[in-house]
This record gives structure tokens, C-alpha cells and sequence, in this order.
């Protein structure tokens, strides 16, 4: 499938689209319109970072709150912030309520804490904010505990030696030289700088509730509906059985690969006198079909159409004042007669059998020119009886009429079809936008093929179809 097609699938579905679109669209209006307020609320802290190792201080800033954001989803941190908010939370809904993140390259973080109302959001967020540099401030109290602790373990030891020394002897010496080194070390550490952060905003929340918002998230999911809706229906129309529904020359085209004689609208209006006088018209011009004497009309099912093609394009042929037989080879469920108002018997069952073609054929009530052969009895074996060479014979014995046309019952469900096309000149493939599926109609088209029908073009049902007669009113 090709782009183009892709869109003018969507083009043609415009409609039902953007209808689906705007009720999920209301759905999710109403949705949002009765979901609960929330508030947040948002503190900045100011990162420090204590050790570059060789970075800038402000990519190590940005390092440490990478590092330090992470520390707000833990439990002890979490439960830290429950206790001592003093709010009614589960772990989970506080884990869901508060986070943070750095702020772009600047080494600072904010953290935010959503609640039903302004004061819940303000006090988790300066809760957190607060626990947040009390336990950065741990990590560096560590740091130095852990260089400081072991000095001053050994400090305490070579003290308590000292004491055991005598003044003025050189282990005394030696001893208060480790000492004061120690000192000096303990000294350091209480210097070096390690990681700190700094509030830097206070916890205020907006005025206006951060969710819900109706008209926001309904104009998204609108969009949102309008995108997955018409990927829906591009799936749905080819992998489908079902044709568009519209008028859709190209996926006719593409399906059969015979071009389109005539599209026919639903009703009995000027517009459908219109198509069939096309259909007449291509069918005399038609490049490569040799201007056919003989043409069957097939359908893959019933109700697609082909009797009301056969005897509205039999009509149509006559009106130019040539000879025009209707040949209805439906022998098992004909409907010809009825249409035109003429006895069903005799007809083709009985000249296939040896009866008379001349009393068979029948004159149509108003129209000179136009001949009808009905189906006449029932017979037992209907394919059988078409596929020999009487029928054939019959085609043969009204050479002197400009057009044989030739009804026949659907290819889908019986031979008789494929035996009376591959004895036409040309067959002309009749199906219906709203009853004919597309795996019958191929399957029909290649049994037409295999039996050597000549298939010359598609008549399309019930298209949708620009009216024009009002162009000639007044």
C-alpha cells in the first residue's frame, strides 16, 4: 500500500473519522470534568558538590542532583517524609505524589509533591525538600566521619601511650609528633568540602489546580483519537472484506484490474439512466473488445445487481433503435420476466431443448426494439444445459441482432455463469459497494479466467455518485 493510498482511504472516511474522533474526544471531557483536583507545589534546592574530580564545580553540580534526585524514591526516604509531614500516606501514595529533578545544567533540583489542595501540596513538597537536604548533608557527614574516625581512633591509642612516657625522652618526642600529625589530619578533614544543597525557593503551589484540565486533555485526546482512529480504519479497510462503501474507482481498479464502465448510484433517478447510457457507450468504444455482440453480466452474489444491469442496460441499447435481445440464463432463480412483464415460459429452457427460438422470444411492452428470451421452465440440470453447444446455437441463431445481452445467476454459487461467459463475446463483471465482499469477487474473477471468459469491465452498484441532472433544471 502505497502513501496516496493510504490518505485517500482516510479522505474518503473523513467523516465517520472525525466523528469517532469528537465522541471519544467528549468522553474524555466528561472523564477529566469529574476527576478530583490536584494541586502541586515546588522547592528549589541548590546543589554543591563537594569533590570536581577534575570537573568543572558546575558539571559536578549537575552530576551530584542527577545522583542526588534519585535518593527522593526510596523508602527510608519516603517514610522519613510520611512521619514527618504528618499526612494520612501509604508509602505507594507518596511515592506517587512526590519527585524530583534536575533543573536543565545549573546544578539545581526541584522537588514537587502533588495533593487534593494547596496546603497538602506546599507541606509535602517542603517536607521533602527539607528531608532531601537533610539527607545530603548526611552523605557528607559521613564522607567525613569516615576519613575522621579512623585518625582519631589511632590518635586516642598514641595518647594513651603518651601517658607512659616519661617528658623529654624521645619516645615522648616521637609520640607527640604522631599526635599533632593526626590532629593536623583530623583538622583537614573537618575542612574538605563535601556535597551540600541549600533551599533556594520556597514550597508554593499555583493558584489554579494542575489537573484536571477538560478542554486540554479532550483537545488531546481528539488528536490523539484522530490519528489511532485513521490507522484503524486503513487496517480495517485492507484486511477487510467489506468494500469502502464509497465511490472508490482506484480500489475497484486495483481489486479487479479491469477498468470501470459505468458507476451506478442507488434509486431509479435520471442519474441512473445517466450511468447506463455510459455503460452503453463504453461498451461500443471500448479499446480491444471489438465491439462485442454477445455480453453475459456476472456477479460474484446475489443482490449485487446484474439483472437490474442486464435489463436497464438492454433498455438503454435499444433506445438508439438497434435490434436488442435480454437472454435471462438464470434458469434456477430468474426474475427477468417479472421486470419486464412477460410471461416466463416458453423461453431459453425450452429452445435449449429443441423448441422454437422465434416463439420464444418475446416482445417488450413499449419498445420496438427490444426482444426478451426468459428463462422458461425449470429444468433439472441448468449448468449442463448451458454449457452444451444448444446455447451456443442460440447465441448463433440471433446473429442479426446488434446486442445479445445475458443474465445469469451468481458466479460464486453455480457454473452456469462460467458456462454462459466463456460462450459470449465479452462479459462485463457487475458487484455491489455494499454486498459484495472482495474474496468472492476474486475468487469469481479467477474462476471466469480459468473457464475463458472475456472479461472487458466493471459496472460498480450503489457508488457514491455527484448528482447532475440540476445542473440542466430552470
Amino acid at each position: 500500500m502505497d502513501l496516496a493510498t493510504h490518505f485517500r482511504v482516510i479522505a474518503q472516511n473523513w467523516l465517520r473519522i472525525l466523528v469517532i474522533s469528537l465522541v471519544l474526544a467528549a468522553v474524555v471531557f466528561l472523564a477529566s470534568s469529574f476527576r478530583s483536583d490536584v494541586y502541586q507545589a515546588t522547592e528549589t534546592l541548590s546543589i554543591r558538590a563537594g569533590q570536581t574530580g577534575g570537573q568543572t564545580e558546575q558539571d559536578a553540580a549537575t552530576f551530584a542532583a542527577q545522583v542526588y534526585a534519585k535518593y527522593v524514591g526510596t523508602a527510608s526516604f519516603l517514610t522519613a517524609v510520611v512521619r514527618d509531614s504528618k499526612l494520612k500516606l501509604s508509602l505507594s501514595e507518596a511515592a506517587s505524589r512526590i519527585s524530583a529533578s534536575p533543573v536543565g545544567d545549573l546544578g539545581y533540583l526541584d522537588v514537587k509533591a502533588t495533593g487534593p489542595n494547596r496546603k497538602d501540596a506546599e507541606t509535602l513538597t517542603r517536607v521533602a525538600g527539607g528531608q532531601l537536604v537533610q539527607t545530603i548533608r548526611a552523605i557528607g557527614d559521613k564522607k567525613i566521619n569516615d576519613v575522621v574516625n579512623p585518625l582519631r581512633v589511632r590518635r586516642e591509642n598514641l595518647q594513651q601511650q603518651r601517658t607512659q612516657a616519661v617528658n623529654g625522652s624521645a619516645e615522648a618526642i616521637a609520640l607527640d609528633a604522631q599526635i599533632n600529625t593526626l590532629l593536623q589530619q583530623e583538622a583537614q578533614a573537618f575542612t574538605t568540602p563535601v556535597d551540600d544543597a541549600t533551599i533556594f525557593g520556597g514550597a508554593l503551589a499555583a493558584q489554579d489546580p494542575i489537573s484536571p484540565k477538560p478542554f486540554r486533555d479532550a483537545l488531546l485526546g481528539f488528536l490523539v483519537a484522530l490519528v489511532v482512529v485513521s490507522e484503524l480504519t486503513v487496517l480495517a479497510h485492507f484486511t477487510g472484506d467489506r468494500f469502502s462503501g464509497n465511490e472508490d474507482s482506484a480500489e475497484v481498479a486495483s481489486l479487479t484490474g479491469l477498468p470501470i464502465l459505468a458507476k451506478v448510484p442507488r434509486g431509479e433517478g435520471i442519474e441512473v439512466v445517466e450511468a447506463y447510457r455510459v455503460l452503453r457507450t463504453n461498451l461500443m468504444v471500448l479499446e480491444g473488445a471489438g465491439k462485442p455482440r454477445t455480453v453475459a453480466i456476472v456477479s460474484a452474489n446475489q443482490a449485487a445487481g446484474k439483472t437490474f444491469t442486464a435489463v436497464h442496460l438492454a433498455d438503454s441499447a435499444s433506445a438508439l433503435e438497434e435490434k436488442v435481445v435480454l437472454i435471462d440464463a438464470d434458469l434456477r432463480k430468474p426474475t427477468v420476466h417479472e421486470r419486464l412483464g412477460v410471461p416466463r415460459a416458453p423461453g431459453l429452457s425450452s429452445v435449449l431443448q429443441g423448441g422454437d427460438l422465434t416463439t420464444a422470444l418475446t416482445k417488450v411492452p413499449d419498445n420496438t426494439y427490444l426482444r426478451v428470451l426468459p428463462s422458461g421452465a425449470p429444468v433439472l440440470d441448468a449448468s449442463g444445459v448451458l454449457g452444451a453447444r444448444s446455447f451456443r446455437h442460440v447465441l448463433d441463431a440471433l446473429r442479426a441482432v446488434r446486442l445479445v445481452i445475458v443474465d445469469t445467476p451468481p458466479a460464486t454459487l453455480f457454473a452456469d455463469a462460467l458456462a454462459v461467459a466463456s460462450q459470449c463475446d465479452a462479459t462485463i463483471f457487475v458487484l455491489d459497494v455494499k454486498s459484495s465482499r472482495r474474496r468472492a469477487v476474486r475468487q469469481a474473477l479467477e474462476a471466469l479466467d480459468r473457464a475463458g471468459a472475456n472479461l472487458i469491465g466493471v459496472v460498480v452498484n450503489r457508488a457514491s455518485v455527484q448528482k447532475t441532472a440540476s445542473y440542466y433544471e430552470g
